[in-house]
């Protein structure tokens, strides 16, 4: 089928497959790593801007295209990282099978909350009753799984705001919501290094995890605590703690918008969000150590990602930490925990028996399964 991608500037990728039947275009499928929100529309959104594609005149323009992309997006929700002129851009490249046609939109933004303004965002978080999970090894399925359980008691009220610092049992891909896994995954490959592929409830890009190699955490808050932020701004006052406890181990750590983490060597890590029932998950992976040989043999990284990235490969774009520390990956994860809980307080948990059941059950009913991780194959 055509194909067509783009990548805005300070944005994310979206790609377009689609066939042309009789003059117009038919089979639109949306892909990509951008966001979203709020996130439990994300199946009825991505289907209802391929249905607005559908049946178009095949020579259709970008303002036309871009149009009805734009009338099918309903009011109250947000693409983040991706634009209806980017998406109509990804339809002229699939047409016409020139992936140079016309200029991505930029959606760079000039400037980041200053120090002040960020203080005084995350002071009345020292108010908040915090609930602090330390990591336990666990499968990549039940780790993605435990996201939409937590998210909806804090939600429900049957437990605080919570922050919770994963582990991996097992090494992974775990792909975007939005996102293909035939576009971002070599299946065979993964296969034959024993990588499992799994799905999660956030948007964003595709990650290449490893037990000894990654540090991920999870915050569960109330949208209270970010408001007056837009979406693209709540992502860096939710790294904003982690960004200084890095610091506080020498590396020179900064937030780039969207919703990365970077020093001078590269990007450190990624994060993501969903919104539901008026509570924010964001979690952040990092790279503490990789394969770099392994992790391009798994992730199909192309052309039009790096087109506004100054870097060569794959390789290149990730900076771990332990070239940066000298320190252990368990030295820097309980340097960041202590970092969050000297900072805004909170108590030390442990996962009920009810949180870890409710989390099994929805990798047998949902995130283990195909239906759900092929969902966009």
């Amino acid at each position: 089928m055509p194909h067509g991608e783009c990548k805005t500037a300070g944005g994310k990728l979206v790609t377009v497959d689609l066939a042309v039947e009789c003059g117009r275009l038919a089979a639109v499928r949306l892909r990509g790593d951008y966001f979203v929100h709020p996130e439990p529309r994300t199946d009825e959104i991505v289907r209802g801007i391929e249905a607005a594609l559908t049946g178009l005149s095949a020579d259709s323009g970008e303002a036309a295209l871009a149009a009805h992309v734009a009338a099918a997006v309903p009011f109250g929700t947000e693409l983040v990282g991706t634009t209806p002129a980017a998406i109509a851009m990804a339809v002229r490249r699939a047409v016409t099978g020139d992936a140079d046609l016309g200029t991505a939109p930029d959606l760079t933004r000039v400037g980041s909350l200053s120090p002040e303004r960020l203080a005084s965002l995350l002071a009345p978080w020292r108010a908040i009753p915090w609930r602090l999970l330390p990591e336990v090894s666990l499968s990549p399925a039940l780790n993605v799984a435990l996201d939409e359980v937590l998210t909806d008691l804090v939600a429900s009220g049957q437990s605080p705001p919570t922050l919770r610092f994963w582990r991996w049992s097992a090494p992974a891909v775990i792909v975007g919501r939005c996102q293909s896994v035939a576009n971002e995954v070599d299946r065979d490959a993964a296969a034959a290094l024993g990588v499992t592929v799994v799905r999660r409830m956030t948007g964003g890009g595709a990650m290449f995890l490893q037990p000894h190699g990654a540090i991920t955490y999870s915050l569960y808050l109330p949208e209270s605590a970010v408001a007056g932020l837009s979406i693209r701004e709540s992502y860096e006052a939710c790294e904003a703690w982690v960004i200084d406890g890095l610091r506080s181990l020498g590396v020179d750590a900064h937030h780039v918008p969207i919703n990365d983490i970077a020093c001078s060597a590269g990007k450190i890590g990624g994060a993501a969000q969903a919104r539901r029932a008026g509570v924010v998950l964001h979690h952040t992976t990092m790279a503490y150590d990789m394969d770099p040989g392994e992790m391009v043999k798994v992730l199909r990284v192309g052309r039009e990602k790096l087109r506004d990235k100054a870097v060569t490969s794959a390789q290149k774009r990730v900076s771990p930490l332990v070239s940066q520390t000298g320190q252990s990956r368990d030295e820097i994860v309980a340097h960041l925990f202590e970092t969050f809980r000297s900072r805004f307080g909170g108590t030390v948990s442990v996962l009920t028996a009810e949180e870890s059941n409710e989390g099994e059950r929805l990798v047998a009913e949902k995130y283990g399964t195909a239906a759900w991780t092929d969902v966009f194959p």
